[in-house]
C-alpha cells in the first residue's frame, strides 16, 4: 500500500463553519477510519468530534447529549451505524493506558476520533485524518482548520476535501 499524504488549509472558520466542515465529514465515514483531532485547550476539537456524532443521532432520531470522554478517557456509541468511538487522551499519562484502552481493536470495528493525538507516542494508527484547530485569540470565535490525509486512499474523503475548497 502506498502511503498518501496531502494537506489542506481552511482559514477563518466560525463556528457554524466548522459544524458544516463536520457535518459533510460524517456523510463519507466508514468503520475503519480513524480522526486525530489536534489542538490547545478550548480550539474546537469535542465541539468538532460531537457535531460528527450528532449527524449519526439524527439519522437514527437518536436525541440525548454527547458527553466528552475527558473523564472516561473513552465514550462507545455502538447504537449507531457505522459506530463510533471518541477516545480523550487528554488525562492519560502513561503509555500503558493505552494498552488497556484497546485501540487496536477499535481501529477496526469503529470510526475512532481521538483528541490529544500526541499522547499515542508510537501507538499512532498508520492511517488517518489528523485535524489541526487553530485560533488566533484577537478574532473571536475563528478557527484555522490543518487538514492532513495520511495514508487515506479512499475517493470518497478526497471528494469531501475538494467540496470543501469550493466553500
Amino acid at each position: 500500500m502506498t502511503l498518501i499524504s496531502e494537506k489542506f488549509l481552511f482559514k477563518n472558520q466560525n463556528s457554524s463553519d466548522v459544524a458544516l466542515i463536520a457535518q459533510r465529514l460524517s456523510k463519507v465515514l466508514e468503520i475503519g477510519d480513524i480522526l486525530l483531532l489536534k489542538g490547545p485547550v478550548g480550539a474546537g476539537k469535542s465541539f468538532f468530534a460531537r457535531c460528527i456524532i450528532n449527524e449519526f443521532f439524527k439519522k437514527f432520531k437518536i436525541y440525548e447529549d454527547i458527553p466528552s470522554p475527558s473523564f472516561s478517557l473513552i465514550q462507545t456509541y455502538d447504537n449507531i451505524k457505522p459506530k463510533f468511538c471518541h477516545v480523550d487522551l487528554y488525562r492519560m499519562s502513561f503509555s500503558s493506558e493505552l494498552e488497556e484502552i484497546g485501540l487496536d481493536n477499535i481501529y477496526e470495528n469503529f470510526v475512532t476520533i481521538i483528541e490529544w493525538p500526541e499522547r499515542l507516542g508510537t501507538k499512532k494508527p498508520s492511517r488517518y485524518i489528523k485535524i489541526r484547530f487553530m485560533y488566533d485569540k484577537n478574532i473571536n470565535d475563528e478557527r484555522h482548520l490543518k487538514i492532513n490525509l495520511i495514508g487515506i486512499e479512499s475517493k470518497k474523503i478526497f471528494k469531501w476535501l475538494q467540496d470543501l475548497k469550493k466553500l
